[in-house]
């Protein structure tokens, strides 16, 4: 064996060591700050339950979109019980509104808000929950698990879950989307045949007024169609400038020049390409989602505003010239996922999109 290949064979041994020690050390310390204390083997019938919590730590704008989907099967699944949800952060909140949750926790999980933490856990541990539902496998979520009140607590089955969940559950990864492969929980759970799932974010007649409002007082009350796009992206995410001014200009081509052009701009892109003959911004999620389902035509390079436009309903195109399509795509019967930006033929994507 080469010097090389006895270095990787090493390292290989190194790690998979770390890993099988850390996750003894994990196994040991939630079981040290409640582990599965008050769970009961039994598992309650659906009509059984009163009171159901569903934990999700984590602090990305995109993950919080593809949890949609799952907070709508859990309440579908659970209609006579109140189902609350925990996050991280207050801002995730609004993301939830108008779905039916009962109540929204927020860990505020992590060293600097460590007060916030443990208020939180307090007055969780006032409760009694019938079930809490792990719909990931995070760190995090188990830390928040092992501190809960709970009789049946259900996850995946893997090396750490079984230290804080009554019952686990084998994934066998039917799903490639990362939005969707906590449903097969839900479905073995609950012994159901899989269905279309959609992230929808549900928005109010109001918010929804409120946007036409504010499109028709950017645009006036022109009938040419209207066409938004966000450049802002990370790394090799970000499209050139140019590929974008391509990519207008086959659709202006294709309106006869009869199209209003809107660039949604951000704190990282505060200039609009010359193509923009109108701009937008605003920091609110909600707004900027009502927004972009009355445009209704969204282009987009970056999971996080996709994903928030998809789940409004908007008609969106992915632009993913790095990230994985199969995984974190957008979900919908109104989205259509790009790798090739050269190969965008206006009519024929229009066509698919059923806007003509």
């Amino acid at each position: 064996m080469s010097v090389i290949k006895k270095i990787r064979t090493a390292l290989r041994q190194f790690d998979a060591k770390r890993r099988n020690n850390s996750v003894a050390l994990e196994a040991a310390f939630l079981k040290l700050i409640g582990g599965r204390k008050g769970r009961q083997q039994q598992m309650l019938e659906p009509q059984e339950v009163n009171r159901v919590l569903i934990v999700r730590n984590n602090k990305r704008i995109g993950n919080m979109f593809f949890l949609l989907p799952y907070v709508n099967k859990v309440i579908e699944m659970y209609p006579d019980a109140e189902v609350e949800l925990l996050l991280t952060d207050p801002w995730q909140g609004q993301v939830f509104e108008n779905l039916g949750l009962s109540k929204i926790h927020y860990s505020q999980f992590g060293l600097k808000t460590i007060s916030g933490f443990f208020a939180t856990m307090r007055q969780l541990r006032k409760q009694v929950y019938d079930v809490v539902l792990i719909p990931y496998s995070g760190s995090s979520d188990r830390i928040v698990t092992a501190l809960v009140t709970a009789k049946n607590v259900y996850g995946y089955d893997d090396k750490v879950n079984g230290a804080v969940c009554s019952h686990t559950f084998k994934q066998t990864r039917r799903y490639k989307h990362y939005a969707l492969g906590c449903m097969e929980l839900l479905e073995q759970l609950h012994q159901v045949e899989p269905s279309d799932y959609y992230a929808r974010l549900v928005l109010s007649e109001f918010e929804q007024q409120h946007a036409r409002n504010e499109l028709n007082g950017l645009i006036g009350h022109n009938n040419k169609p209207c066409l938004a796009y966000f450049r802002g992206a990370r790394g090799a995410k970000v499209i050139a400038d140019k590929d974008w001014q391509i990519l207008l200009d086959k659709f202006k081509k294709h309106y006869g020049g009869e199209l209003n052009v809107i660039e949604i701009l951000s704190p990282d892109v505060a200039k609009p390409l010359a193509d923009a003959e109108f701009t937008y911004s605003n920091s609110d999620l909600r707004k900027l989602a009502a927004f972009l389902q009355q445009v209704p035509l969204f282009f987009c390079g970056d999971t996080g505003p996709l994903h928030l436009a998809s789940s409004a309903g908007a008609y969106c195109v992915g632009l993913f010239t790095v990230t994985n399509v199969a995984q974190y795509g957008c979900l919908g019967e109104h989205a259509v996922n790009v790798t090739d930006l050269a190969a965008i033929d206006a009519a024929k994507l229009l066509e698919e999109l059923k806007l003509q």
